[in-house]
């Protein structure tokens, strides 16, 4: 009974994980219809590149936090108002650190990609920056108190909220690069109030040696995520550096469509992390084990019909989300695809290192992944431009997984093939009886 009302609550919690996700995701999406519809493909370009390092900053602030607060409230929850004031001093001091450099550092950016319209983007870099971690700090109290339902809601009110204002821009006539990040800070307003008013949650003083714990755990959380964000972007930025906007606007049209194939990673991977660090913390490795499989069972049950049905019918989304100037995504898409079919595997891979206490290794095996990528972009992308970087992009992701399954033995007493399987069984069983 016991482990039913836990499936339950499991099954429960990833429905509104997804649900929050999909909330945030599919304003992205529209904006990003938006974008291929209204903008020519040399400014989706721009946007594109300004969104990647927008995307590169704000991984690195995340990762501070993130799953250092996560875990410190798990273990001390009778501190949670402290950790959380902690947890926002260390949120809002990197925003504002990264938006001064970012302002000051635009004209370089600029021209090292040759591309003068990311001067007034960068300078106005801070109105992401806020957005985005306001959201997701929002979301981090959401996961550590297990509050998927309110993190849900907060995503929903969001996305309306951006939805009604592009609405209205659009209608106006005044759809700009500057209207939209307006669009994305002014939508943060309405959920941060419904969160403060009906479903407060406790904050303190933050305390030095709180923040010093966090840091402590965190740089090497934002490390990993600076690696792991370069080694999703490395592809754009050589792009960038080797080819035209045209180019980079085909890439980022198919990079995008895969991204919302991997949603269940993204999404799950919040539900999956504080099981993970719990049931090592209560049980050991063997619980650990059985979520280790059963993880990346369900990740790969999620991931594999979106896989299919992008591979089966690329041209028909193309032509629906886009026009006949993106055809040449399609061939991009397939082959990034079939990196997606391995990410499971990395990805709790990397989660379960971050449970156990072990930062550090995921730290070392993303530079591992960044260098053998960086690598294939700049011998690829020559020869074979755009397609070589979606081949190296590819290489990569499976060459750094299959090593990291291998490598998880030496830290942790789990093999991943066998734990999958075993999972496998269970659940066939289940399914048969």
């Amino acid at each position: 009974m016991i482990k039913s009302l836990k499936n339950s609550a499991m099954f429960s919690n990833s429905l509104y994980s997804i649900a929050g996700q999909a909330s945030f995701l599919v304003s992205n999406f529209l904006l990003f219809i938006v974008l291929l519809k209204e903008f020519p493909q040399e400014a989706v370009g721009v946007w594109a590149l300004f969104i990647t390092v927008i995307s590169i900053v704000d991984s690195m602030r995340q990762g501070l936090i993130q799953n250092g607060l996560t875990r410190l409230l798990i273990q001390k929850a009778d501190e949670e108002a402290q950790q959380a004031g902690s947890g926002l001093t260390i949120n809002f001091s990197v925003i504002i650190l990264s938006a001064i450099l970012l302002y000051f550092g635009a004209g370089l950016l600029a021209n090292l990609w040759e591309a003068p319209a990311l001067i007034e983007l960068f300078k106005q870099s801070w109105k992401p920056l806020v957005s985005l971690g306001t959201i997701q700090m929002m979301n981090i109290l959401c996961f550590a108190k297990n509050k998927f339902k309110l993190y849900a809601r907060l995503n929903l009110i969001y996305m309306v909220t951006f939805l009604t204002i592009m609405v209205t821009v659009w209608y106006t006539g005044n759809l700009s690069f500057n209207a939209i990040l307006n669009g994305q800070l002014l939508a943060v307003i309405s959920p941060v109030l419904y969160m403060l008013f009906k479903h407060p949650i406790a904050i303190a003083m933050p305390q030095l040696a709180i923040i010093k714990e966090l840091l402590g755990f965190g740089k090497y959380i934002a490390g990993t995520n600076l690696l792991s964000l370069l080694f999703n972007k490395a592809d754009v930025l050589m792009i960038a550096y080797f080819l035209d906007p045209i180019s980079l606007a085909l890439f980022h049209f198919a990079s995008r469509i895969i991204q919302y194939i991997e949603l269940p990673l993204t999404a799950l991977s919040q539900v999956i992390y504080p099981r993970l660090a719990a049931s090592y913390h209560a049980n050991g490795v063997s619980q650990l084990k059985k979520e280790y499989g059963r993880s990346i069972l369900t990740l790969l049950a999620l991931i594999i019909p979106g896989v299919m049905v992008i591979d089966i019918f690329n041209t028909s989304i193309i032509n629906i989300l886009s026009s006949e100037d993106y055809l040449a995504s399609s061939q991009l898409i397939i082959i990034l695809s079939i990196g997606c079919l391995f990410k499971p595997w990395g990805r709790v891979f990397g989660l379960t290192l971050d449970a156990i206490g072990k930062p550090k290794v995921n730290f070392q095996m993303l530079a591992f992944s960044l260098l053998v990528n960086i690598a294939m972009n700049a011998w690829l992308i020559p020869q074979y431009g755009v397609t070589g970087a979606a081949i190296a992009t590819t290489s990569s992701i499976i060459i750094t997984i299959l090593l990291g399954q291998i490598r998880i033995k030496k830290y942790v007493d789990i093999s991943p093939l066998s734990e999958v399987f075993n999972s496998f069984k269970i659940k066939t069983l289940i399914a048969t009886k």
